[in-house]
């Protein structure tokens, strides 16, 4: 039986969510399932419908609006908050029903550095994963709690742009 991982890519930098899919590719490769659920990240829809047509092997699912503000004002950031809610109890079903073996958690770090979601809230749902889940998480920065307890770590730094 195999053993999954959690493992993190963040950074200042472009490239983490590529990294990510890259990784749900090859485990599409060995014949197994993923799912990547994508919270506050607005700007990639071409990439997002390229992806799709690899369902049912490889699902993705975003809960945000279209949105063009680049302002948050309080109604935006409820609005946000809800949707980051329901992308996270989302995240929480496929843990509880380990239907797949890799689940890509794509710019949930920004949402915990924002205060959407508290460190403790991630660290329950890494607590309820399946020993055979892979589970990667992406974002710009990595609490301290969370490093402590994930695999494997990967900072991507820009050099030049």
């Amino acid at each position: 039986m195999r053993r999954g991982q959690i493992c993190v890519y963040y950074g200042a930098g472009k490239g983490k969510t590529c990294v990510a899919v890259g990784r749900g590719l090859r485990a599409i490769g060995d014949d197994l399932r993923v799912v990547m659920i994508q919270f506050m990240d607005y700007h990639n829809s071409k990439e997002i419908e390229l992806l799709k047509k690899l369902e049912p092997d490889f699902r993705i699912f975003r809960f945000e609006k279209n949105r063009e503000e680049q302002e948050f004002d309080e109604t935006v950031r409820k609005e946000i908050s809800g949707e980051i809610k329901n992308a996270f109890n989302f995240a929480r079903k496929i843990v509880d029903t380990g239907e797949c073996e890799m689940l890509l958690l794509d710019g949930i770090l920004e949402c915990i550095r924002e205060g959407f979601l508290s460190a403790e809230q991630l660290d329950e749902l890494l607590n309820r994963r399946p020993d055979y889940m892979d589970i990667i998480l992406t974002g710009d920065a990595l609490p301290p709690t969370i490093a402590e307890r994930v695999d494997c770590i990967y900072q991507l730094k820009t050099e030049k742009q």
